[in-house]
């Protein structure tokens, strides 16, 4: 299900430049992304070049949608829990190419806190990244992007889990059915993320 008017598609390898573009634009002012890259400037000319492994990464593993005319995304990974952790990481060595060493290491405090909390109980669907242009913010672009992929949760019985990035993106979650975990993760001297799980709703 859908909002009237906004239109949701799967996306495509094709779309990987535009949504890592897209990515960047939306989370400039997101207070964890400042904590990694406390220079606006930097911030600004690097975010493309970091979301762009992540977009990749669930474009060929996971699940990406498009709202409109690349008005919004959502990314999703499905987490196996009985899973062998991959050997290595090329995700960590395309980031650090990518914003370079001291950003990197700020970023890895952040990569570490997620995955040290990341619940193991149950398979479920992941969703790392949801952004929507800066121009469209506001107007129920990520309540599309949401709703839409949470129907076909919904359908197949399938929990989610997500880390908000601020009290303002957790109540959003709120309405769609997450409810906040006993913990956060805070950053040093910095921002706290607030991991959230969904139940299905009943069918």
């Amino acid at each position: 299900m859908t909002l009237p008017g906004i239109s949701i598609r799967r996306a495509t390898r094709d779309d990987a430049e535009e949504l890592a573009a897209l990515l960047g634009a939306a989370f400039m002012d997101d207070p964890v992304s400042g904590w990694i890259f406390e220079s606006e400037a930097d911030r600004r000319r690097l975010h493309p070049g970091f979301f762009r492994p992540f977009v990749d990464l669930v474009l060929a593993a996971g699940l990406g949608h498009v709202a409109g005319d690349d008005e919004g995304t959502a990314l999703w990974l499905p987490i196996d829990v009985r899973a062998d952790a991959p050997s290595g990481d090329p995700l960590d060595a395309a980031v650090e190419k990518a914003i370079g060493p001291e950003y990197f290491s700020r970023f890895s405090v952040l990569d570490g806190l997620m995955a040290d909390h990341h619940p193991h109980h149950r398979d479920h669907a992941y969703l790392p990244l949801i952004g929507v242009r800066p121009d469209r913010q506001g107007t129920g672009v990520g309540t599309a992007l949401l709703r839409h992929h949470l129907a076909v949760l919904d359908s197949a019985g399938t929990p989610a889990y997500l880390e908000a990035s601020s009290e303002r993106n957790a109540a959003l979650y709120a309405r769609h059915g997450f409810r906040r975990m006993p913990f956060t993760l805070d950053l040093p001297d910095g921002p706290s993320l607030y991991p959230m799980w969904r139940e299905p709703a009943a069918r």
